[in-house]
């Protein structure tokens, strides 16, 4: 008897020690995830109409009645929301249908859908890639495909009878094929754990609309060797379980803007005119009770392609389409982590060009986003900047001279000392070419 309640005693205090364990490590798995080093912040907050000065830079307040930055503000253009790289029941390896894509799509605000569906027979059916409007959204059926020796390409625009299951010709001639009929060629797992997919050609790219930079997937498959998988696990089966599953989503991006695919599109983009853009490669695995697990509509919510365009999208699933993968490859382009309404009418662009590269660029936060947030600016790929700014502030940055230009915002959080707590990475905008040695004017990337 007396056996028995000492077993019962050892058995509570391990029960006590085990959950003392765990919470320990899922506190320590929060806060890694949330806390970061305080980013260099090189210059303070600008008063309006007064100059702060670093690095050459010549940063302000937007003065409202400047008649060029109105006009830039006021460009008269649209902004519609899109997930890429996503994958429905065609392929091999997923669940779900068009119209579940086109539903999970609308709950989440977004516009269009880009799927990259794996090759297999449903490639040889008449109008296979003919684009639909389902509901509020217009669905571009696409093909991930593999270009043999060089790595995997999102091809969005062909027709059945124009297109290949596995490409063993060169790049060129796959871009000079799609360029043809006005379509739309990305880079996809750029930098995936998983060599066979990862992008080999090198960062020469002719022909090449845009890069995935960042990717679900790929961050996701870096989180199963990572100490902290147990954590973002438990939060991300919580999150279903409670749907409140995108946090956890995001939360499993710890790179932040060091991400792999990031800093190799820094390097790609000096050398080519690439769109800058974010993809899920998300795969539905099953279905359980009629629902697909893991569920679409959290992953349209985490990165999201704001694409501004000269006209609305048509009603004409072609004509619509046609419009879309011309924004893509245009450049202007941007992509928001989580809470896309808030990011709405960010604006990063030239208001006057210098062919000597001393070109005046505009920031413009989210009208719509309370708080307080950096505007990272980079030059070549490098931290220029980390500039404090408030929600809805338009800042207009005189550039020292000629490069790459690119802006990202991040949400500021709060200062613990050298720590900063919730600093969270939320907008990755596009390049801006600022006196290239050809003389030519500052232009959005791709453009």
């Amino acid at each position: 008897m007396k056996r028995r309640t000492r077993l019962r005693q050892w058995g509570r205090r391990l029960v006590r020690v085990a959950f003392v364990l765990a919470a320990v490590y899922g506190l320590a798995g929060f806060l890694t995830a949330r806390i970061g080093p305080q980013p260099s912040i090189v210059l303070t907050a600008a008063e309006a109409g007064t100059p702060v000065r670093a690095e050459g830079l010549d940063v302000r307040v937007a003065d409202p009645g400047d008649a060029a930055v109105a006009a830039w503000l006021n460009d008269g253009r649209v902004e519609v929301l899109g997930a890429l790289s996503v994958h429905s029941g065609r392929s091999h390896d997923a669940e779900g249908t068009f119209d579940e894509v086109a539903a999970a799509a609308e709950r989440a605000g977004l516009d269009f859908v880009v799927l990259g569906d794996h090759p297999s027979t449903w490639l040889h059916e008449p109008g296979a890639l003919d684009p639909v409007r389902l509901g509020s959204v217009l669905l571009v059926p696409g093909q991930e495909m593999v270009i043999q020796g060089s790595g995997r390409v999102l091809v969005a625009g062909l027709e059945v009878d124009t297109i290949a299951e596995r490409w063993e010709g060169e790049v060129s001639d796959l871009t000079d094929r799609v360029e043809a009929v006005d379509g739309y060629v990305s880079v996809v797992h750029a930098r995936s754990p998983r060599g066979r997919e990862r992008w080999q050609a090198g960062l020469d790219a002719p022909g090449i609309d845009a890069w995935e930079t960042l990717d679900v997937s790929e961050i996701a498959r870096l989180r199963l060797a990572d100490r902290w998988v147990g954590y973002h696990l438990t939060s991300f089966l919580a999150g279903l379980a409670t749907g409140h599953a995108t946090g956890p989503v995001l939360a499993l991006n710890r790179e932040g803007t060091s991400a792999p695919g990031l800093l190799a599109y820094d390097s790609a983009r000096a050398r080519e005119g690439m769109t800058l853009t974010a993809g899920l490669n998300h795969h539905p695995k099953a279905r359980i009770a009629g629902k697909l697990v893991p569920p679409y509509t959290p992953f349209f919510r985490t990165y999201v392609n704001h694409v501004r365009l000269d006209a609305p999208l048509e009603d004409d699933p072609g004509a619509a389409r046609t419009r879309v993968l011309r924004g893509l490859r245009g450049g202007d382009v941007f992509v928001s982590m989580g809470d896309a309404d808030e990011a709405r009418g960010f604006r990063f662009g030239a208001i006057r060009d210098d062919p000597g590269g001393r070109a005046l660029l505009g920031v413009r936060l989210p009208p719509d986003a309370p708080g307080r947030y950096f505007v990272r600016l980079l030059r070549n790929g490098r931290d220029v900047a980390w500039i404090p700014a408030e929600g809805g502030a338009t800042l207009t940055v005189r550039t020292p001279g000629p490069g790459v230009y690119r802006v990202e915002i991040a949400r500021a959080g709060i200062s613990l000392g050298g720590l900063r707590y919730g600093l969270r990475s939320w907008i990755l905008a596009n390049a801006v070419d600022v006196g290239p040695p050809s003389g030519g004017s500052a232009r959005p990337v791709g453009s």
